[in-house]
C-alpha cells in the first residue's frame, strides 16, 4: 500500500469565479500509469449533491455547488495539465450520478479544465474519472517520426459556421445562429502555400464536424472545416488538422487542373479502386470505408440514377487517395483522407453549381 500524503490548503485565484471554504486532498504518491504517448490526471473521492474539480497544472480545488462536502478526495498525475490547448478526454470510471467535463482549458480561463460531478440522489455515492490528452512531452517526437503537421482550434459554436485556415492563421464565417466565440487556435507550423491533403483528427463536440475544403490555387491554400450545432445555445468544439510536413506530390497546376496526378495503377493492392456514376443536382458527399459507401446530401436535389462498384476494398491504414472526374459539368475532390482517427475511411465531395441535375462519373484510387 502507498504511503498516502495529505495537504492542506487554498488554490487563490485558480479562475475567475470566488471560491468558499476549504477542501482537504489526498494525493497517490507517484505515477500510477503508464504514460505510452498519453498524460492523464485521476481523481476520486465521495460525493453528496453537486461538486466542481478544478484542475490547473498541478493544482486542484474543489468547489461545493450543493450537498455536502466532499470525503476520501484522492488524485494523482502523470503531467501537469499544459497550459496550452489540448484535447481533453473525461473516462468516467464510477458513480452512479453525472459526471462531464464542463470546461476545457483556454487562456480566458487561465488553462484550467473543470469537471462537474451531479449526485442527485439520496445519500452519496463514490465517484471517479481521468482526464486524458496527448504527452506534449512526445509530441515533438512523434511528429517527427510521423512526419505530420497540424493545427487545433477551440472554441464555442452556435448554429452553423465554418473555420478556415490559411497560413498560420484562422477566421470564420457564420452561416446560421450566433457564430463562434471564445475561440483560440495553435499552429505547429503554417500551412503550405501550396496543396496538401490534410486529416481531420481529434474532434470533440455535441454537433457535427466535417472538413469540407482541402486546400489548393483556387480557395489560396485555405482549409475549412465546417462545425453544425443544432441543440440550441452553444457548445464547446475543438478538433485538429493535420499534413505531411514535407511530403512531394506531382500536381497538375494547369488552368482546370484536378489537383494530384493519376497514380500508376500497380500491383500489391494499391490503384484503381471504386467507380461511382449517378446525377447530381446540389452538393453531396460521398464516404468510403472499406468496400462500403455512404452518402450525405447536403443540398439541392437528392442523388438518382446512382450505380457504383468496387474493384477492390479501401485498406483499413493509411493511404493517399484521389479522384478522377470522367463526366459532370461541377467540381469532385476529395476532403478527407483516410487515418486511424476517422475509422479508415475518405470522402469524396461532388459540387454541381448549375440549374438542374448533371450526370456524373468518377473513379477513385489510393496508393
Amino acid at each position: 500500500m502507498k504511503d498516502v500524503r495529505m495537504k492542506v490548503g487554498v488554490l487563490l485565484s485558480l479562475v475567475m469565479v470566488p471560491f468558499i471554504g476549504s477542501s482537504v486532498f489526498a494525493q497517490w504518491g507517484g505515477s500510477q500509469f503508464p504514460s505510452n504517448g498519453i498524460a492523464r490526471f485521476r481523481w476520486e473521492g465521495v460525493v453528496d449533491g453537486t461538486a466542481e474539480i478544478y484542475v490547473r497544472g498541478r493544482q486542484v480545488q474543489t468547489q461545493i455547488r450543493s450537498g455536502l462536502p466532499v470525503q476520501r478526495q484522492r488524485y494523482d498525475f502523470t503531467d501537469p495539465l499544459p497550459r496550452t490547448f489540448v484535447q481533453l478526454q473525461l473516462v468516467e470510471n464510477q458513480g452512479r450520478g453525472r459526471v462531464r467535463l464542463i470546461q476545457a482549458p483556454r487562456p480566458n480561463n487561465d488553462y484550467t479544465a473543470i469537471v462537474r460531478i451531479e449526485d442527485n440522489n439520496a445519500g452519496q455515492d463514490f465517484y471517479s474519472f481521468e482526464l486524458q490528452w496527448e504527452d506534449l512531452n512526445r509530441r515533438d517526437d512523434y511528429s517527427r517520426r510521423r512526419n505530420l503537421e497540424s493545427v487545433s482550434w477551440r472554441g464555442r459554436v452556435d448554429g452553423e459556421s465554418v473555420i478556415k485556415f490559411r497560413g498560420d492563421q484562422s477566421f470564420d464565417e457564420r452561416l446560421s445562429g450566433r457564430g463562434v466565440s471564445g475561440a483560440g487556435f495553435q499552429f505547429s507550423s503554417p500551412l503550405p502555400s501550396q496543396p496538401v491533403n490534410v486529416s481531420l483528427v481529434n474532434t470533440e463536440g455535441r454537433g457535427e464536424i466535417l472538413l469540407i475544403d482541402q486546400p489548393n490555387r483556387d480557395n489560396d491554400y485555405t482549409a475549412s472545416v465546417r462545425i453544425r450545432d443544432n441543440r440550441g445555445g452553444s457548445g464547446n468544439y475543438a478538433f485538429t488538422l493535420t499534413w505531411d510536413r514535407s511530403r512531394s506530390r506531382d500536381y497538375d497546376s494547369s488552368p482546370g487542373g484536378r489537383g494530384p496526378r493519376d497514380y500508376d495503377n500497380s500491383s500489391g493492392g494499391r490503384g484503381r479502386g471504386f467507380r461511382w456514376e449517378g446525377r447530381v443536382d446540389g452538393r453531396d458527399l460521398l464516404f468510403i470505408r472499406g468496400d462500403r459507401l455512404t452518402t450525405e446530401h447536403q443540398s439541392g436535389q437528392p442523388i438518382t440514377d446512382e450505380n457504383y462498384r468496387f474493384f477492390q476494398s479501401l485498406p483499413f491504414e493509411r493511404r493517399s487517395v484521389t479522384v478522377r472526374k470522367l463526366n459532370g459539368r461541377g467540381t469532385v475532390r476529395v476532403i478527407q483522407q483516410p487515418s486511424r482517427e476517422n475509422g479508415f475511411s475518405a470522402a469524396i465531395l461532388i459540387e454541381d453549381p448549375a440549374g438542374g441535375a448533371d450526370r456524373y462519373e468518377i473513379e477513385v484510387e489510393w496508393q
